[in-house]
Protein backbone atom coordinates (compact mmCIF):
# COMPACT_ATOMS: atom_id res chain seq x y z
CA UNK A 1 0.00 0.00 0.00
CA UNK A 2 2.66 2.57 0.92
CA UNK A 3 5.49 1.29 -1.19
CA UNK A 4 5.17 4.10 -3.73
CA UNK A 5 5.00 6.82 -1.09
CA UNK A 6 7.86 5.32 0.87
CA UNK A 7 10.08 4.99 -2.17
CA UNK A 8 9.29 8.46 -3.51
CA UNK A 9 9.84 10.32 -0.26
CA UNK A 10 13.07 8.58 0.63
CA UNK A 11 11.69 7.31 3.93
CA UNK A 12 13.12 4.06 5.21
CA UNK A 13 11.04 1.01 6.00
CA UNK A 14 7.45 0.62 4.88
CA UNK A 15 4.74 1.22 7.45
CA UNK A 16 1.49 -0.34 6.33
CA UNK A 17 -1.83 0.26 8.04
CA UNK A 18 -2.74 -2.80 10.04
CA UNK A 19 0.76 -4.35 10.07
CA UNK A 20 1.26 -6.62 13.02
CA UNK A 21 4.55 -4.96 14.03
CA UNK A 22 2.91 -1.54 14.40
CA UNK A 23 1.49 -0.30 17.68
CA UNK A 24 -1.95 -1.75 18.35
CA UNK A 25 -4.14 1.24 17.51
CA UNK A 26 -7.53 0.43 16.01
CA UNK A 27 -7.81 1.44 12.36
CA UNK A 28 -11.22 1.65 10.79
CA UNK A 29 -11.63 0.04 7.40
CA UNK A 30 -12.91 3.39 6.16
CA UNK A 31 -9.69 5.13 7.24
CA UNK A 32 -7.57 2.41 5.63
CA UNK A 33 -9.58 2.62 2.40
CA UNK A 34 -9.23 6.40 2.28
CA UNK A 35 -5.48 6.15 2.85
CA UNK A 36 -5.20 3.53 0.10
CA UNK A 37 -7.07 5.84 -2.27
CA UNK A 38 -4.78 8.71 -1.29
CA UNK A 39 -1.77 6.52 -2.17
CA UNK A 40 -3.30 5.71 -5.55
CA UNK A 41 -3.94 9.37 -6.31
CA UNK A 42 -0.43 10.36 -5.29
CA UNK A 43 0.99 7.62 -7.51
CA UNK A 44 -1.12 8.88 -10.39
CA UNK A 45 0.19 12.39 -9.73
CA UNK A 46 3.77 11.13 -9.96
CA UNK A 47 3.15 9.86 -13.47
CA UNK A 48 1.51 13.03 -14.75
CA UNK A 49 3.74 15.31 -16.83
CA UNK A 50 1.38 18.33 -16.65
CA UNK A 51 2.16 20.34 -13.46
CA UNK A 52 -1.44 21.55 -12.97
CA UNK A 53 -2.74 17.99 -13.14
CA UNK A 54 0.03 16.77 -10.80
CA UNK A 55 -0.96 19.50 -8.33
CA UNK A 56 -4.66 18.62 -8.66
CA UNK A 57 -4.17 14.88 -8.13
CA UNK A 58 -1.86 15.50 -5.17
CA UNK A 59 -4.47 17.83 -3.65
CA UNK A 60 -7.13 15.15 -4.04
CA UNK A 61 -4.75 12.69 -2.35
CA UNK A 62 -4.41 15.13 0.56
CA UNK A 63 -8.20 15.36 0.82
CA UNK A 64 -8.41 11.57 1.11
CA UNK A 65 -5.70 11.75 3.77
CA UNK A 66 -7.80 14.28 5.69
CA UNK A 67 -10.75 11.91 5.39
CA UNK A 68 -8.62 9.13 6.85
CA UNK A 69 -7.69 11.36 9.81
CA UNK A 70 -11.38 12.14 10.36
CA UNK A 71 -12.30 8.45 10.19
CA UNK A 72 -9.53 7.60 12.66
CA UNK A 73 -10.58 10.39 15.03
CA UNK A 74 -14.18 9.25 14.82
CA UNK A 75 -13.15 5.72 15.78
CA UNK A 76 -11.32 6.96 18.89
CA UNK A 77 -13.90 9.58 19.93
CA UNK A 78 -15.07 9.11 23.50
CA UNK A 79 -18.44 10.67 22.78
CA UNK A 80 -20.30 10.81 19.51
CA UNK A 81 -19.51 13.89 17.48
CA UNK A 82 -22.19 16.44 16.80
CA UNK A 83 -23.03 17.08 13.19
CA UNK A 84 -20.44 19.60 12.02
CA UNK A 85 -21.57 23.02 10.83
CA UNK A 86 -18.89 23.08 8.16
CA UNK A 87 -18.05 20.55 5.49
CA UNK A 88 -14.58 21.97 4.89
CA UNK A 89 -12.21 19.02 5.24
CA UNK A 90 -9.34 21.15 6.53
CA UNK A 91 -11.42 22.80 9.25
CA UNK A 92 -12.87 19.44 10.30
CA UNK A 93 -9.44 17.79 10.40
CA UNK A 94 -7.93 20.57 12.53
CA UNK A 95 -10.86 20.36 14.96
CA UNK A 96 -10.77 16.57 15.18
CA UNK A 97 -7.00 16.28 15.59
CA UNK A 98 -5.32 19.58 16.51
CA UNK A 99 -1.84 18.18 15.78
CA UNK A 100 -2.83 18.33 12.09
CA UNK A 101 -3.78 22.05 12.26
CA UNK A 102 -0.60 23.22 10.48
CA UNK A 103 -1.30 20.76 7.67
CA UNK A 104 -4.90 21.97 7.50
CA UNK A 105 -3.69 25.56 7.13
CA UNK A 106 -1.15 24.55 4.49
CA UNK A 107 -3.73 22.80 2.33
CA UNK A 108 -6.45 25.41 2.90
CA UNK A 109 -4.02 28.03 1.57
CA UNK A 110 -3.93 26.07 -1.70
CA UNK A 111 -7.66 25.49 -2.06
CA UNK A 112 -8.10 28.41 -4.45
CA UNK A 113 -5.53 26.93 -6.83
CA UNK A 114 -7.31 23.59 -6.78
CA UNK A 115 -10.70 25.26 -7.36
CA UNK A 116 -9.33 27.24 -10.30
CA UNK A 117 -7.91 24.09 -11.88
CA UNK A 118 -11.20 22.25 -11.45
CA UNK A 119 -13.18 25.17 -12.88
CA UNK A 120 -10.99 25.19 -15.95
CA UNK A 121 -9.81 28.71 -15.28
CA UNK A 122 -6.56 29.31 -17.10
CA UNK A 123 -4.18 28.92 -14.23
CA UNK A 124 -0.80 27.36 -14.69
CA UNK A 125 1.10 25.87 -11.82
CA UNK A 126 4.86 26.09 -12.18
CA UNK A 127 6.50 22.66 -12.37
CA UNK A 128 8.70 23.29 -9.33
CA UNK A 129 5.69 24.40 -7.25
CA UNK A 130 3.72 21.29 -8.28
CA UNK A 131 6.71 19.10 -7.37
CA UNK A 132 7.17 20.73 -3.96
CA UNK A 133 3.44 20.40 -3.28
CA UNK A 134 3.55 16.73 -4.31
CA UNK A 135 6.44 16.15 -1.87
CA UNK A 136 4.54 17.85 0.97
CA UNK A 137 1.47 15.71 0.30
CA UNK A 138 3.70 12.63 0.55
CA UNK A 139 4.98 13.81 3.94
CA UNK A 140 1.42 14.52 5.07
CA UNK A 141 0.24 11.04 4.06
CA UNK A 142 3.14 9.50 5.99
CA UNK A 143 2.04 11.41 9.07
CA UNK A 144 -1.55 10.30 8.53
CA UNK A 145 -0.42 6.70 8.28
CA UNK A 146 1.67 7.06 11.43
CA UNK A 147 -1.30 8.61 13.20
CA UNK A 148 -3.60 5.78 12.16
CA UNK A 149 -1.19 3.02 13.15
CA UNK A 150 0.13 4.74 16.26
CA UNK A 151 3.72 4.54 15.05
CA UNK A 152 4.60 8.18 15.71
CA UNK A 153 2.98 11.25 17.16
CA UNK A 154 2.60 13.57 14.11
CA UNK A 155 3.48 16.61 16.17
CA UNK A 156 6.78 15.00 17.20
CA UNK A 157 7.64 13.43 13.85
CA UNK A 158 10.92 14.28 12.23
CA UNK A 159 9.03 15.01 9.01
CA UNK A 160 6.70 17.47 10.68
CA UNK A 161 7.28 21.10 9.83
CA UNK A 162 5.51 24.15 11.08
CA UNK A 163 2.99 25.82 8.81
CA UNK A 164 5.35 28.79 8.37
CA UNK A 165 8.16 26.50 7.18
CA UNK A 166 5.80 24.70 4.86
CA UNK A 167 4.52 27.91 3.28
CA UNK A 168 8.04 29.05 2.41
CA UNK A 169 8.94 25.73 0.80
Amino acid sequence: MVTSRTAQSGATGPRAVGRSDCAARPVSSRAATLLDRADELLSAAAGTPEPSERFHLAYLAALRGAGAVLAGAELRAVRPARRPRTRNAWVLMARAEPEFAAWADFFADRSDTRAAIEAGVTRSVPADEASRFYDEVGRFLHEVEDYLTGVDDPSASGNSRSGDDRRSA
